[in-house]
């Protein structure tokens, strides 16, 4: 993956993230915690995981959005699965 699109993909996981968590996206910051910095409940996780599967059209299990409380987390889990299914 290219560094543009490394930087694309990012983008539009933070955007997700900030609208399901209605913030502004300069708030979602690679390092920022979900629970802590952006106040995200389990509602929000529920809606940023629904958005990210239609997004990237892959089926995230809950268990593995649970494990993820930083946004970076998030943004390596798609990159892999992304460059997973784009491999097969």
């Amino acid at each position: 993956m290219s560094n543009s699109n490394i930087l694309f993909l990012e983008d539009k996981i933070k955007l997700i993230v900030a609208g399901a968590i209605c913030v502004a996206k300069d708030k979602v910051k690679n390092d920022a915690l979900l629970d802590r910095d952006l106040r995200a409940d389990y509602l929000d996780m529920a809606v940023i995981q629904m958005n990210l599967e239609d997004e990237f059209g892959i089926v995230i299990p809950d268990k593995d959005i649970a494990d993820k409380n930083k946004v970076s987390e998030i943004i390596d889990y798609i990159k892999k699965r992304t460059d997973d299914s784009v491999s097969r």
